[in-house]
């Protein structure tokens, strides 16, 4: 590890310091700068993992040092850290994703002790495991594994938020459970994966993963969906449809069982080859469903064209749909949007029931988060749906 592992750049001394010994208790080396051009010059002789930025500066501000770092191809953790409210702070974090900055956090000013720890623990973790090599020797030794995260029908069957409800499935989510540094997000190493040329094993491990568990729970009497997320890089395989269906049957798994989630940024990378693609995984009766919706630029006429049949609205905005007027126009205008084009409309990231219930109100169809439940693994999940379950709904 460097002498120096972590660069601030902030013109408040006391924050900087403050960081700098939260940093010291997880292990990382913290080096303070207070103009961009100490912070330039520190980048340039060092190698930190992360770069922590304070967006008000005096001389050059955090988006132009943003701009600056995309320019250069800087491609370690961003954290933004600010005093502004949360839409400026949200919007900085958009462009500097947008710029193809690996933008990982973002703390509030005044920044809490617990806070900071827990984002640079995060990051010394991962500075010492997270690489192509690790990646492929988890894959190899079974390292990875999937949780599963319930959806319940806030249209048939709900009785509150407490339950029972109608489950219409589970999302399959991928963890690294790693045997020194325990459970480790996808966010830390997916983009890695797919740098390196990683993704198509880690795709087949959450296929055949999903199709098992949709096998094992089926014998036990759990019929029920799963949904997997995939890359843009498998929207220009143009076997991966014959490949997926093969698998279900080898797995003696109907493919309605499965629903395959995409971001709309993945389906518009090329619109012409996702809609060959994706059409053809809705013919073999694979359910497809929009990830993430409203967080990238597709054309509504493009979107319409792609046979989806789910439209999944993203966590940013059903978070503080019930404390934003923004936000709650966003996501009821989503809902009404998914009506209009015969789509069945999910919540994720509800977590509290005055979410469940805005959405809800508002006429959506699913919802998923931690209100309902945190992601679980299969046999937790499975106890949760037997405890929690009131009729299953495949959707």
């Amino acid at each position: 590890m460097n002498e120096t592992t972590l660069i601030i750049l902030d013109d408040e001394p006391e924050i900087a310091d403050f960081i700098r010994k939260i940093a010291r208790t997880v292990g990382l080396q913290a080096e303070a700068t207070s103009s961009y051009e100490d912070f330039a010059a520190t980048l340039e002789r060092t190698d930190p993992i992360c770069v922590i930025l304070d967006l008000q500066m005096p001389d050059v501000d955090g988006i132009e040092v943003l701009r600056r770092l995309a320019e250069r191809g800087y491609r370690r953790d961003i954290i933004i850290m600010s005093g502004f409210d949360q839409k400026v702070i949200d919007s900085a974090m958009h462009l500097g994703r947008e710029r193809g900055l690996r933008i990982s956090g973002m703390l509030r000013k005044p920044c809490r002790v617990d806070e900071v720890a827990s984002i640079l623990n995060g990051l010394a973790q991962s500075d010492e495991v997270i690489d192509p090599v690790a990646i492929g020797k988890a894959l190899n030794e079974g390292q990875f594994t999937l949780f599963y995260q319930p959806k319940i029908s806030l249209t048939e069957g709900y009785s509150g938020p407490e339950g029972p409800y109608r489950v219409t499935g589970f999302e399959a989510l991928l963890r690294w459970k790693h045997p020194h540094f325990g459970m480790i997000g996808p966010d830390r190493f997916l983009e890695l994966a797919e740098r390196n040329g990683l993704m198509d094993q880690v795709t087949d491990y959450v296929i055949d993963a999903a199709l098992r568990q949709i096998r094992a729970w089926a014998d036990s009497g759990i019929d029920t969906t799963v949904a997997i997320n995939v890359s843009a890089h498998n929207l220009h395989e143009t076997d991966f449809a014959d490949r997926l269906d093969a698998r279900c049957k080898e797995r003696g798994v109907r493919t309605a069982s499965l629903i395959v989630e995409l971001t709309e940024t993945a389906a518009m990378s090329d619109p012409v080859m996702a809609m060959d693609i994706l059409t053809r995984l809705r013919i073999k009766g694979v359910r497809l469903a929009i990830d993430d919706f409203g967080t990238g630029y597709s054309s509504l006429v493009q979107l319409m064209n792609l046979p989806f049949s789910q439209l999944k609205i993203d966590r940013a905005f059903v978070n503080e749909c019930h404390r934003s007027q923004q936000s709650g126009t966003i996501v009821k205008t989503m809902i009404d949007l998914s009506k209009n084009l015969g789509l069945i409309s999910v919540a994720e990231g509800v977590e509290d029931p005055e979410s469940i219930e805005f959405v809800r109100a508002c006429g959506c169809d699913i919802a998923q988060g931690f209100a309902i439940s945190k992601p679980l693994p299969a046999e937790e999940a499975a106890r949760w749906y037997r405890a929690h379950c009131k009729v299953t709904q495949s959707t």
